[in-house]
């Protein structure tokens, strides 16, 4: 199972619209405060977007523009400047009124946006306003980078507000409370329903992560923090999964919030229709027909596992063996996918078998039991650290990880040591009704599967140390892990009735062979010795 959940990792790792010149403008949208306004672009046709009910009490407005799939370039220029645009899927200006107005201009391709505005007052943060980092002067967008293992979001420092008309605070002249450096940060993240990949899904999710109170309300605050800590984030890479960040900034003096631009991922691709990650159907076949096998050995054991004794070393050996030899070839070399599957089932089979010979040869259960066991201890603690456990700042150090991870490992089969039969029942029932997630995982999709994915992205990415990692745990999760539940508890009941009135383990094979085989030559030998008449 380790090994199908490597190649699964490995097909996950496997996978800015430029402006024309020939632009078109036609006419004027109009947005009024806290109402979505949905607008079509054609091919390079620009919009001139008048944001409306403007209050006298406002400073300053936030406007946001957000699409499924092309970018749409933003700017407080008719002439889109390439130093004063910003183009995106989820792109957002300030406007300090005067007037409040700005432009949006599509691609190629046609386009479905929609606009939305925020409008504060003097004494809200202006989100980006002290940037140096971006193009725009006051740049309220948040920046996503992701590739297979994390996203990266960035974003601009927030500045104080200011009166109508009046110079904002100088941004780095002081650092003092009087400064925009006494403002913090929250960064926020929304998971989008699991394999919807739809423009109506999106349009809920930014809708829910799009002001202060919504964020609030509907958001996973993943951290804080300060002025004086780098304003970039890294969360986890979840391929085919929406997830919408957000940052709200506050002012602990004056009290008050507001909010940056969301931006959506899916860590992947979109296809043209915007339904589907573009990835390789190819490699992933693979995925699925290794997966499939290992889950159907995964489910005999979970029930009879103790039963079958030697077979089980085959399954354990291949997992061990296998997961140890796609870590190295992942992290040392620059192997393609189908290389690395074919040195990960090699070596998988050649540990299984060795194991096995191990077992049938020697015999001496307790050391094969005590080897089985560390792959439960290996995934007892795979599952601690799936937890928010492992967003702890003590383990975003590799040495204390590792450490604590080892310990965990090496922790439960010591403990469980001492009822040898009963450990290698547990070990057979979880493992193998995990093994039955798995294969359940590759055909729909599951956060669960992330159990084993997060520790082998840990052991192939250094950086990935430094990931807030919080899985979506959705319907399809809630299923499945009552799913695993029932198995494991079925398949320990099922073999704890079938082996209670048996040998602890049974006989070493070879031991048993050179019985029978002593056996029938003592049987033979005196008839060959009898006299002939």
């Amino acid at each position: 199972m380790w090994w199908c959940c490597c190649v699964l990792a490995a097909w996950l790792l496997a996978g800015g619209a430029g402006i024309s010149p020939e632009a078109v403008f036609r006419g004027h949208v109009k947005v009024p405060l806290l109402e979505p306004v949905s607008v079509v672009l054609g091919p390079n046709e620009c919009k001139c977007i008048v944001v409306t009910n403007i209050s006298n009490q406002t400073t300053f407005v936030v406007a946001q523009v957000y699409t499924h799939v092309q970018n749409v370039t933003v700017s407080l220029s008719k002439h889109f400047p390439a130093d004063a645009s910003y183009t995106s899927s989820s792109a957002g200006v300030v406007l300090m009124l005067n007037p409040a107005t700005f432009y949006i201009r599509a691609g190629g391709e046609p386009v479905t946006a929609v606009l939305f505005a925020l409008s504060y007052n003097a004494l809200d943060p202006v989100p980006g306003a002290c940037n140096t980092e971006f193009i725009l002067e006051n740049d309220p967008n948040l920046h996503l980078v992701y590739n297979s293992y994390e996203t990266s979001v960035m974003f601009a420092p927030a500045n104080l507000g200011a009166p109508r008309q009046l110079l904002p605070p100088a941004c780095d002249v002081k650092t003092d409370v009087s400064t925009r450096w006494r403002l913090t940060y929250d960064i926020y993240q929304y998971f989008l329903p699991e394999t919807d990949l739809s423009m109506e899904s999106l349009s809920e999710g930014m809708r829910k992560m799009s002001s202060v109170q919504k964020i609030e309300q509907n958001g996973i605050k993943i951290t804080t923090v300060n002025s004086f800590e780098q304003t970039i984030i890294y969360g986890n890479s979840y391929v085919g999964t929406g997830v919408i960040y957000n940052v709200i900034v506050r002012d602990p003096v004056w009290k008050t919030s507001a909010s940056y631009i969301p931006v959506s991922t899916y860590a992947c691709t979109l296809s043209s229709a915007g339904y589907l990650c573009e990835n390789s159907d190819r490699n992933f076949i693979y995925v699925q027909a290794l997966c499939t096998v290992l889950g159907v050995y995964g489910l005999i054991l979970c029930l009879i596992g103790h039963r079958i004794f030697e077979a089980e070393f085959l399954f354990f050996g291949f997992l061990v063996f296998g997961f140890i030899s796609f870590v190295l070839a992942s992290r040392f070399t620059a192997l393609d996918f189908i290389k690395r599957f074919q040195i990960t089932v090699a070596a998988g089979l050649l540990g299984g078998v060795v194991v096995t010979l191990i077992r049938g040869i020697f015999g001496v259960p307790i050391s094969c039991v005590t080897f089985v066991g560390t792959v439960l201890g290996f995934l007892v603690a795979a599952i601690i650290f799936f937890t928010p456990l492992a967003n702890f700042t003590v383990f975003r150090n590799d040495i204390n990880f590792w450490i604590i991870f080892a310990c965990v490992m090496l922790l439960v089969p010591m403990v469980l040591i001492l009822l040898p039969r009963t450990l290698n029942i547990i070990t057979c029932a979880l493992v193998g009704s995990y093994a039955v997630i798995i294969t359940v995982g590759v055909y729909v999709y599951t956060s669960l599967t992330f159990i084993i994915l997060n520790i082998i992205k840990r052991a192939i990415y250094p950086e990935f140390a430094k990931v807030e990692s919080d899985a979506p745990f959705q319907r399809t999760d809630y299923i499945l892990t009552a799913l695993w539940i029932v198995l494991f508890v079925s398949g320990t009941t099922l073999q704890l009735i079938l082996e209670r009135n048996r040998l602890p383990f049974p006989p070493c094979p070879y031991d048993n062979w050179k019985r029978r085989r002593s056996a029938a030559f003592g049987e033979r030998t005196p008839l060959l010795r009898q006299p002939e008449i």
